[in-house]
């Protein structure tokens, strides 16, 4: 059961701490889902969180040689034994600002300086924030320090799991080890606010007339912290709007949808639009590979990736400026189309039992393929997490919209993916399934083994790739486009008839 002492302080700052929780800092990070904006507040967060931690050990060895000379022995004592834990805390931040940076530099442009960030002035929260510590240690009540420590070191037991879910969320594992400050805390920080508790329940009992700068200076402690958080976001939106205005800014796409062809005109090859020329070309200079698929290089030097199954699909393009660095093909199976790669890969039958074994057949098939980023946008040797993701997200976007127009409501998106370059695994760790007791596939045209996944509405997609789905489908218009097309077409085959 909680002491009454400790009871009564946390009565007082209740109100308080609520007051923190509905900070539009805090809701802008719960709410904003652009990962650009998050990795800028993150810069901004760990740099200037750097200067305001630094001094911590200073000012709790310091709080604690004022307690000695008011008669505070038994807490002088403990702060003491305390401040030797914060030694060093400032270098995990430092370190995390430059892991930060080379994230955002590898991926982004213009690139950001992570000393410049560590040398940028403080803003007003953070400012305030340590002018309460340094008003507790030189005034009447340096005692008031643990309620400070009681107060902050809580934060990472009340946030830090959400803080770090939220950017596993919009960033995949890889952001953990650039986040090792947040990490480290929410286990330290169990500890230490064990300690807190236990001396500030001490203080109160001993001195009952702290309690009110106790409150006090805890009150003081949320509300500056709340606004150096406020600090961070507001650098971090006028950070984002500034390199959006730059022309350097080589990572904003703009999107296309392009519904399947005319495919009469689709014959003559005269008409093949310049954008299906361009797709080719683009998936044939990725698939070409260094030589790794030497067809897939005309005679004449230039890449092309001929397919009949272009004239029956849809495509996702996606554009740096005019040009094309990113596309993906979504082919809803029809009677009178080609087979799909899938089908050509296994055979017929076995593509039939695959089906089958999920209750499917093959007027319910949505096939997704052909995804391939430029490789200048290339990050590591595999797809461009931004792109990448991005096409992905796009082609399910289309592929759930179409999956819905299936009379049969039983519609299903598969996906073949290579092994070798590591694409099948990316699938699956956005949510999408393999099926079960089918083996990867040899395909010599594209050396490499295919691997059949799948994923319908029901499958349990990524967060950070459903949210992306989510707003791609909005900015594409992807529900208003499909359903356009399929009138276009009824009204066509009507007034034929």
């Amino acid at each position: 059961m909680e002491h009454s002492s400790l009871e009564m302080y946390n009565q007082s700052l209740e109100a308080v701490r609520e007051r923190f929780d509905a900070n539009p800092a805090l809701n802008a990070l719960r709410s904003n889902s652009d990962p650009r904006m998050l990795e800028l507040f993150l810069l901004h967060f760990c740099a200037l969180g750097a200067q305001m931690t630094k001094p911590v050990e200073n000012w709790i060895r310091r709080a604690s040689l004022r307690c000695a000379e008011l008669g505070f022995a038994q807490l002088a004592k403990a702060l003491s034994q305390h401040a030797q834990a914060e030694s060093g805390h400032d270098l995990m931040m430092i370190a995390d600002v430059h892991a930060l940076a080379n994230h955002w530099n590898s991926r982004h442009s213009p690139p950001v300086d992570a000393d410049e960030l560590l040398r940028q002035a403080p803003g007003k929260g953070a400012r305030n924030y340590c002018e309460v510590h340094e008003q507790n240690i030189t005034g009447n009540a340096p005692y008031a320090q643990i309620a400070i420590e009681y107060e902050i070191e809580q934060l990472p037991l009340r946030y830090g799991t959400f803080f770090l879910t939220r950017c596993l969320e919009v960033f995949g594992p890889e952001i953990l080890p650039n986040l090792s400050f947040v990490s480290a805390h929410i286990d330290l920080d169990v500890g230490h606010t064990y300690f807190n508790e236990r001396e500030l329940a001490k203080l109160i009992d001993s001195t009952p007339e702290s309690l009110p700068a106790l409150v006090a200076a805890g009150t003081d402690a949320l509300d500056s912290y709340a606004d150096f958080l406020s600090d961070c976001v507001a650098l971090a939106e006028h950070h984002y709007s500034t390199i959006r205005k730059s022309s350097n800014w080589s990572q904003f796409l703009s999107w296309q949808l392009q519904p399947p062809l005319d495919i009469e005109a689709a014959e003559c090859s005269a008409l093949i639009p310049k954008w299906l020329e361009e797709s080719r070309a683009l998936r044939g200079a990725v698939l070409f590979n260094h030589g790794r698929r030497p067809h897939f290089r005309r005679p004449d030097g230039g890449y092309d990736d001929p397919d009949p199954i272009d004239f029956y699909a849809w495509h996702v393009l996606a554009y740096h400026r005019s040009v094309l660095v990113g596309c993906v093909r979504v082919y809803p199976i029809t009677e009178d189309g080609p087979p799909s790669f899938t089908e050509s890969i296994l055979g017929t039958d076995e593509f039939n039992r695959m089906l089958a074994s999920l209750g499917k057949q093959r007027e319910d098939v949505i096939e997704i393929g052909r995804w391939v980023v430029d490789p200048a946008f290339r990050n590591g040797g595999s797809l461009a997490p931004g792109i990448g993701l991005e096409l992905a997200a796009g082609a399910g976007a289309l592929a759930l919209t179409l999956a819905d127009q299936i009379e049969s409501g039983n519609g299903i998106a598969i996906f073949a993916a290579g092994t070798r370059d590591r694409q099948y695994f990316t699938l699956t760790r956005l949510g999408l399934k393999m099926f079960a007791g089918l083996s990867p596939v040899r395909s010599s045209e594209y050396d490499d083994f295919i691997q059949v996944l799948h994923c319908d509405s029901a499958t349990p997609l990524q967060p950070r790739l459903r949210r992306i789905i989510e707003s791609l489908s909005i900015a594409m218009r992807i529900e208003e486009t499909v359903q356009s097309v399929q009138n276009r077409t009824l009204y066509t085959s009507s007034a034929g008839d």
